[in-house]
């Protein structure tokens, strides 16, 4: 039985030379790999999480290197060479065929407990070659509430933690080993069948490389492999080359910490380019919290690869040769580098997106044609408990995204998803949603005027409201940006994003509205209203193309009196259409001439930029 650690693995001076075709196919056989076991999962999935596509695919080589991916969630991404890290270091010298793995402890490597990492290894006559990876959120990982517990002060009560285990031993389930996780867990079917889900996947991913090994040998494989991650370092690092050499500082916040920490932590970055190479240094942010916002280093170092690649040319693989031109800095004990035993259940979503925040405002300030202005943050309600009418226990979550930021040229996306996800995500079918829970959908929608104005303007963010259907139910509300300190930030002179809000409508005829982060319980006929925030603007308003503003106002998306107090921009009321003289009044008002600041900005105007394209992407 070949044993294999990662010491034992090729190296790129022992390969063949790569023959430059052969590389690009296989890197694309690679990625096709972890686009077939994405499929696989989607296919096979029990959990509404995981219809949700809140998962990743991935193949890393074994000697270390993470080579493909197929990221719904990007930042479940980033965080695999922690995990895989994790799982090999713990089991090294001791593979085997048919073995697999199980990790989601925060302090062995993985991001936060809800996201479950299973790996397994990959042989071609008798050696390790590959490693085939899923990851996923599962609907329960134990602790004092299934999913996010703000009331958690510590890493035991926020989660079961499993540190890197066996769960098969070539080919035979452990059965020990999974009663003693599932045992813990009050959904157990739901997580027993997406983990078996992820077990499938990476069977797929296991077929599929023996497979490519099968038609063009082991040793041009790992040269070709070895081609395009030197393909990509170099790529990474003439990206980060187009930043301005400076040094550029940005603080963000997170509203709190949970129950136990009501105060706004700051994220603080310095980003100090030179060159090819950038520093991150997070070592000022805020010491880590009594609560559950706080981040992993794996955590942190996963949302600085989404920032990064979300401002740099998409085509990029995302792959470890990424991290080539980038050092992160950070300080142990800070709420970016949390130490045992700080909960960290929130980190994915909330802090996550605080980092990405810095880095894009760190980036704007060297050159704002480059970045995102904000995009709105994680909010939202779940419910958990026994559903009456099934007798069977659920667990779901209730809320419509909100929109992305602005970029130099596009407006934003309406409705995407926050940063962590870069519109990976998508909404949880809601007939689905009202089987398992009882719970009912009134309505989904964009929301008039939820968008930061801008030359560009952001995303629009929704409302969402949904009925409680049994009593004594269950709820917490969860996210981030709820405050004017934590909107989404505007660029070059484009205005900010609104907040999140909520409101309960209760059959009593109360309303209240839920602290974010916070447990409470509804009744029969309660309506919960979610309003989500959308994405800030780029560039100032008056210079939007006065024909897309009208546009917007008759679609419903901007008011007649926003386009004319913030866009400057009259609207005839009985044709739709731009009144021309009044505007070009309103923007001179505003300190401009026709093609100007304050000018018409449309057609007809000497200097009109051309209109949006609606179909394009939110990013550069």
């Amino acid at each position: 039985m070949s044993r294999v650690s990662r010491a034992d693995a090729p190296g790129p001076a022992d390969l063949m030379p790569a023959d430059p075709v052969l590389a690009s196919v296989v890197d694309n056989r690679l990625h096709a790999i972890a686009e077939q076991m994405a499929d696989a999962m989607l296919r096979s999935c029990r959990s509404m999480v995981f219809q949700s596509r809140d998962f990743v695919t991935g193949v890393f080589t074994a000697a270390g290197d993470w080579v493909a991916t197929k990221d719904f969630i990007p930042i479940l991404a980033g965080s695999l060479p922690s995990a895989y890290a994790g799982i090999v270091d713990r089991f090294a010298g001791d593979v085997h065929p048919g073995d697999v793995f199980l990790l989601n402890d925060p302090y062995h490597g993985n991001n936060h407990p809800p996201d479950l990492t299973v790996m397994k290894p990959v042989f071609h006559q008798g050696t390790l070659r590959f490693w085939s990876v899923t990851k996923g959120h599962h609907a329960d990982i134990g602790g004092s509430v299934p999913g996010y517990n703000p009331d958690a002060v510590d890493c035991w009560q926020d989660a079961l933690r499993i540190p890197p285990v066996r769960l098969l031993r070539e080919g035979v389930a452990q059965r020990d080993v999974w009663e003693l996780i599932l045992s813990n867990l009050r959904l157990r079917d739901v997580v027993e069948a997406d983990l078996w889900c992820q077990i499938g996947a990476t069977n797929v991913g296991e077929r599929e490389l023996v497979a490519m090994l099968d038609v063009f040998g082991v040793e041009p494989v790992l040269a070709a492999v070895d081609y395009q991650l030197e393909a990509s370092r170099r790529h990474i690092r003439a990206e980060i080359g187009r930043i301005p050499d400076g040094v550029y500082r940005s603080v963000r916040h997170l509203d709190d910490g949970g129950t136990h920490h009501r105060a706004p932590i700051a994220v603080r970055l310095e980003l100090i380019v030179r060159g090819e190479h950038a520093v991150l240094d997070f070592t000022g942010s805020d010491p880590q919290v009594l609560g559950y916002a706080n981040s992993t280093y794996a955590n942190t170092a996963a949302a600085a690869l989404v920032a990064l690649y979300a401002v740099t040319d998409p085509t990029q693989r995302r792959t470890s040769a990424a991290l080539a031109a980038v050092e992160i800095r950070t300080r142990p004990g800070t709420i970016v580098h949390a130490v045992e035993p700080a909960a960290t259940t929130l980190c994915t979503i909330t802090t996550g997106e605080v980092i990405i925040e810095t880095i894009w405002d760190a980036i704007g300030q060297a050159d704002p044609a480059r970045t995102n202005a904000g995009w709105c943050r994680s909010y939202g309600f779940a419910a958990m408990g026994v559903n009456e009418r099934t007798g069977r226990p659920f667990g779901v979550a209730g809320a419509l995204k909100g929109g992305s930021g602005a970029t130099d040229g596009f407006d934003g996306w309406d409705v995407i998803g926050p940063p962590p996800a870069m519109g990976g995500g998508r909404e949880i079918d809601v007939e689905l949603h009202e089987l398992a829970a009882p719970t009912t959908i009134l309505s989904q929608e964009y929301e008039t005027d939820s968008a930061g104005a801008g030359q560009w303007r952001g995303g629009l963010g929704g409302v969402s409201r949904w009925r409680m259907d049994q009593d004594d139910l269950a709820v917490l509300c969860v996210g981030s940006g709820t405050s004017a300190q934590t909107v989404p930030f505007g660029l070059a002179g484009g205005r900010p994003g609104p907040r999140n809000r909520s409101r309960v409508l209760h059959v009593d005829g109360r309303v209240s509205e839920p602290l974010p982060n916070s447990l409470f319980r509804l009744d029969r006929g309660d309506i919960v209203e979610i309003h989500t925030a959308g994405g800030a603007g780029h560039g100032d308003p008056r210079r939007r193309v006065a024909e897309a503003v009208a546009a917007d106002v008759r679609d419903g998306l901007v008011s007649p009196a926003a386009a004319r107090e913030v866009y400057g921009v009259a609207i005839d009321p009985s044709t739709g259409d731009v009144d021309r003289a009044a505007t070009a009044l309103l923007r001179a008002d505003a300190g401009g001439g026709p093609g100007g600041p304050g000018g018409l900005g449309g057609p007809g105007g000497p200097t009109a930029p051309a209109a949006p394209d609606p179909a394009a992407p939110a990013g550069p």
